[in-house]
């Protein structure tokens, strides 16, 4: 039994010897990125396209990217409308846990229709707390220009999200 509890020991100590060696130039307390939490990766549909995209546009097949935004557009080619993306408009705003990156659905008239929170690091439990709130619809039928003035009250009980999608939405509208 000793020997079983001396081996244990060794190893708890082998793996704390290593996490030191790993993390040996933080403080303590501190971790480098390695044991932070990774945003979920981005996913596509069977043509390659972001689901966030197809979320907002159920009928998108194709889509273009250009310099201001994307354009989707359907099996005939007909365009539905246009995607824009907060990053790298939104970089280092940071709600709870880090960055809150959107993107902004618009349709041919360039009325948004939706806004979409995209991979995140978030806390689940606040991210629904937002989406509960209906914050994320607060911009849609408002053009870019109205949007852009909208002022927007916080959630209670995720105050720190809500305020950087809010910061986001408007870093990409100031673009425009």
């Amino acid at each position: 039994m000793k020997r079983i509890i001396a081996m244990a020991f060794v190893a708890l100590f082998s793996v704390g010897a290593v996490y030191a060696q790993h993390c040996g130039h933080h403080g303590q307390g501190q971790h480098c990125g390695r044991h932070m939490q990774q945003a979920p990766q981005t996913q596509f549909n069977a043509d390659g396209i972001q689901m966030d995209i197809v979320t907002a546009f159920p009928k998108v097949k194709s889509i273009k990217k250009t310099d201001k935004w994307t354009e989707v557009y359907d099996a005939q080619n007909k365009l539905l409308g246009y995607a824009i993306y907060s990053q790298p408009a939104s970089n280092g705003i940071k709600g709870f846990a880090g960055e809150t990156p959107v993107m902004i659905a618009l349709n041919l008239k360039k009325k948004i229709t939706g806004v979409y929170l995209l991979p995140c690091v978030e806390s689940p439990n606040f991210v629904q707390r937002v989406r509960d709130a209906g914050f994320f619809n607060q911009w849609n039928g408002l053009s870019i220009k109205k949007a852009k003035k909208k002022k927007v009250d916080t959630v209670s009980g995720a105050t720190y999200t809500s305020r950087a999608v809010a910061q986001s939405v408007q870093a990409v509208l100031n673009k425009f």
